[in-house]
């Protein structure tokens, strides 16, 4: 069985790239890494925007959403990155967010391989991003 895991850079705040491996999740809107990995790349977790995410067992975590730079391949591009202390899996989960809008992504369970193929051209818009779309189902639900 193929266990999709990806390992990539993430540029910190101190400009030097990190190393970072996640679970590609194409089930998960965002990605979520832990707040080790916040640590190693110097941020400040509540600087990000707080969002509440659920899972599949339907229970919310505080995620902090950072825009960063990130990079699979020769490829480098800004990306959302969430953050939680709450993070439940025991291992960072790579979401569709900035990602699945630039690469063609396969998991080939008979040749065992997950490729990450860049689209050509400019990336597919993918409408508001999701720290946009939680804020506006907040307000919505405030009375």
């Amino acid at each position: 069985m193929l266990c999709p895991f990806i390992e990539f850079g993430i540029k910190g705040v101190s400009g030097e790239w990190v190393k970072a491996d996640a679970y590609v999740d194409s089930g998960a809107f965002l990605s979520v890494f832990s707040i080790r990995d916040a640590e190693r790349l110097g941020l400040r977790l509540t600087a990000g925007d707080l969002i509440y995410a659920s899972g599949v067992d339907g229970k919310s975590i505080p995620v902090y959403v950072h825009r960063m730079p990130v990079q699979i391949g020769p490829h480098k591009f800004q990306a959302h990155m969430g953050f939680s202390e709450k993070l439940g899996s025991g291992f960072n989960l790579l979401g569709r967010e900035d990602f699945f809008s630039r690469f063609d992504v396969t998991f080939s369970d008979t040749s065992r391989r997950l490729m990450f193929q860049p689209i050509k051209g400019k990336p597919k818009a993918g409408g508001k991003s999701i720290v946009a779309l939680m804020k506006a189902r907040r307000k919505r639900k405030a009375y």
